[in-house]
């Protein structure tokens, strides 16, 4: 009969091999990635992503920024309209309709937090690069200060109106948009298997951003060794990687404790 540590070690020697590989494979191409460094030099290809980044900053981020804003009206009233219609006519007895309801408010969720991540990255790009050497500045400027506004206006008025009608369809949500504490009364007012349900999607997004975390501060280690991109990069990685880290853990202990309610 296998005790447990038995069953311990038996697994350890199952998952050794694969993870001993990977360690192998990722220190081949790391290894060889330094010797072409070192043997043909990095020296052109750092200018050349300086001047496409510089490019990008100034003539393609205010752009891109511009059509955020007039694409996330295009692509989420539509959404939330389709939902509002399919809830107004629903008899009451078909119960894939609230589903369907919930999906499609779902995706325009999505949409305008998408749109509001792409609005922050592209306003930090644009005013990263020389647009104040430009002789056109202050138009630049004010392109990109008012279509980032309009992103954040627009994402916010769809969240109400998605959030609105996700209380018609269930009276027992609580909270408004504008409230500072919004996301705490609504997650108390879900029920058990809402909460289960947000508890099961909170870790697959705990995964997902520990993983890319770790992508991103090999990359910018590397990009700090080959083309001198700073410690900066790397201080903002693990400074997010180091939050969600500590959050949980101190989430963990403090839930494991007797007579501490799920919050």
């Amino acid at each position: 009969m296998k005790t447990p540590d038995d069953a311990i070690r038996q697994a350890n020697r199952k998952a050794l091999p694969k993870f001993l590989l990977i360690l192998f494979c990722a220190a081949l191409v790391g290894g060889a990635f330094g010797y072409c460094a070192a043997a043909f030099g990095l020296d052109g290809l750092a200018g050349g992503l300086k001047q496409a980044g510089e490019f990008f900053s100034l003539h393609v981020a205010p752009w891109l920024l511009l059509a955020c804003a007039v694409l996330q009206p295009i692509l989420s009233v539509p959404l939330y309209r389709r939902a509002k219609k399919r809830f107004t006519a629903w008899d009451g007895e078909d119960e894939e309709v609230p589903n369907q309801v919930e999906r499609t408010l779902s995706i325009a969720l999505w949409l305008g937090g998408v749109f509001t991540l792409l609005a922050l990255f592209l306003m930090g790009a644009a005013y990263a690069g020389p647009i104040m050497q430009d002789d056109r500045y202050l138009v630049w400027f004010l392109v990109v200060l008012l279509s980032f506004l309009a992103v954040l206006a627009e994402t916010l008025l769809i969240q109400q109106r998605v959030v609105d009608l996700s209380k018609r369809m269930a009276p027992e949500k609580k909270g408004s948009i504008y409230d500072m504490r919004f996301q705490k009364k609504w997650f108390e007012s879900c029920d058990e298997a809402e909460k289960l349900f947000i508890g099961q999607c909170a870790y697959k997004a705990y995964c997902a951003i520990s993983t890319a975390c770790l992508a991103l501060w090999l990359i910018f280690t590397l990009s700090a060794l080959f083309f001198s991109t700073g410690f900066l990069p790397i201080l903002a990685v693990c400074l997010i990687w180091g939050v969600g880290q500590c959050a949980y853990s101190y989430w963990s202990i403090r839930l494991s404790q007797p007579g501490t309610g799920v919050l």
